[in-house]
């Protein structure tokens, strides 16, 4: 038993050092010889439990997809109510699930599964994660398509901001997110009145003037 812990904890070690060279180098430093000096193990240690790249980043995405998915669940049983929890946690553990799932979890996870792309085989778990989840919100109790709506203008910042697209100011992604949950509570809903509101005020200006 002591020698499986030992085994998992390298394992573990290994793939943090990972996770830490694609956060600082890029994923092109992402070499064996990288990893051991980072992992501070021999070559042929890190060989032992990854005896490719191939195998060395398929772990790193299952272990995003089962990070991720802890950090779900757990908003899921911390929300005590039952209308929009799963999307309303699904936001949650999007921009604030940093706790359980690592600080460098956006960069890289993005970083790792833009690299893996053209290898459709090794970016399937992200895929089946997509769908369990997609399923779980469409029977959420809200409107479907709101529901998915809410689900893609949180993946699309994710996306935007971890693949290296577009950075936002934090106080308006801490807005659009704070707007997110509480449309799933089906609050704050967007009106012509509260849609024009900016453009009103600045016409009052302009009449002030």
């Amino acid at each position: 038993m002591g020698k499986g812990k030992t085994k998992r904890n390298t394992r573990d070690l290994i793939l943090d050092a990972a996770e830490l060279i694609v956060d600082r180098d890029g994923v092109n430093s992402l070499t064996f010889d990288a990893l051991a000096a980072e992992a501070r193990v021999s070559k042929g240690t890190t060989l032992y439990h990854f005896d490719c790249k191939e195998a060395l980043t398929s772990a790193m995405i299952e272990r995003f997809v089962a990070r991720f998915d802890t950090a779900w669940a757990d908003a899921i049983h911390e929300d005590k109510e039952a209308l929009g929890r799963k999307i309303r946690a699904y936001v949650k553990a999007t921009i604030q699930g940093e706790a359980i799932t690592g600080k460098t979890f956006d960069k890289v996870n993005g970083a790792i599964t833009a690299a893996l792309t053209n290898f459709p085989d090794r970016v399937e778990p992200v895929r089946q994660q997509g769908q369990r989840h997609q399923a779980a919100i469409e029977a959420d109790g809200l409107d479907p398509v709101f529901a998915t709506i809410i689900r893609m203008a949180n993946d699309g910042l994710w996306f935007a901001e971890s693949f290296n697209l577009m950075h936002y100011d934090p106080k308006l992604k801490q807005a659009v997110a704070e707007r997110l949950v509480a449309w799933t509570k089906l609050q704050k809903l967007p009106t012509a009145e509260t849609l024009g509101a900016g453009e009103a005020k600045d016409e009052k200006l302009v009449a002030r003037e």
